[in-house]
């Protein structure tokens, strides 16, 4: 069973980079790469939010499984999140009802989401961002679920700055698509 899981999480990985290789739209990818976290970790859903240098407003990118009323909601303070973001601190929180780091305990309630994780990342010099898995229970991941989760963050780093590498080449004299 455990070489199972393996092959999945090798397979969903290689797939990832053949789309963020074959320049696919960013939107999908990233896409793919939020229902990827959930899908193999078992979580109800999960986001790519972005900081932009002189931000403090984590910019929701992608999500998956998760309602709009949740992710307007505001439920986890970002305030905190920026701050272990831009230090690197993956963030785990357990226990909703108990973590001072929830703001709107009432959506996460409504929405099912009990426990997240979060784990950071520096896209390039100026911008950070963020994946978070979202569980509807307590979650203590293994360490393959953090090893998935931190590559498929990575490749979504690496997506995100492909994608604003090439809109920088493309406004390039000479270097316009037709």
């Amino acid at each position: 069973m455990e070489q199972d899981i393996l092959d999945t999480y090798f397979y969903a990985l290689v797939r990832v980079i053949d789309d963020v290789y074959q320049d696919e739209d960013l939107q999908d990818v990233l896409y793919f790469i939020v229902s990827l976290a959930a899908d193999l970790t078992g979580a109800k859903g999960s986001t790519i939010r972005v900081l932009e240098h002189g931000s403090f407003d984590l910019k929701l990118i992608s999500s998956h499984g998760l309602s709009k009323a949740y992710l307007d909601s505001g439920a986890i303070d970002h305030g905190r999140s920026i701050t272990e973001i831009m230090q690197g601190d993956t963030i785990i929180i357990n226990d909703f009802e108990n973590d001072s780091r929830i703001q709107d305990l009432e959506a996460a309630k409504n929405e099912g989401v009990s426990s997240v994780i979060g784990i950071p990342f520096t896209v390039n010099e100026t911008t950070y961002s963020i994946l978070r898995v979202y569980f509807s229970s307590q979650k203590v991941p293994t360490q393959e679920e953090m090893e998935v989760l931190y590559s498929l963050g990575k490749l979504s780093c690496l997506a995100i700055d492909r994608a604003v590498m090439g809109d920088f080449r493309e406004g390039e004299p000479g270097n316009k698509k037709s």
